[in-house]
């Protein structure tokens, strides 16, 4: 079994892959969680005045 190589010139690459893969992710969390609390304003809305939807 050999050992793993990387080219010192494919460090910046490796490491602009991985940053931009979180970066999706955490853009993803936080348009889920905006979505869950818009929903939940209006569910709240909609109890408290049910008459005015």
């Amino acid at each position: 079994m050999g050992l793993l190589k990387i080219d010192l010139g494919e460090i910046p690459e490796l490491g602009t892959g991985v940053a931009l893969h979180g970066a999706l992710r955490a853009a993803q969390n936080d348009v889920d969680d905006l979505f869950e609390l818009i929903v939940g304003i209006a569910i709240l809305i909609y109890e408290i005045a049910p008459d005015f939807a």
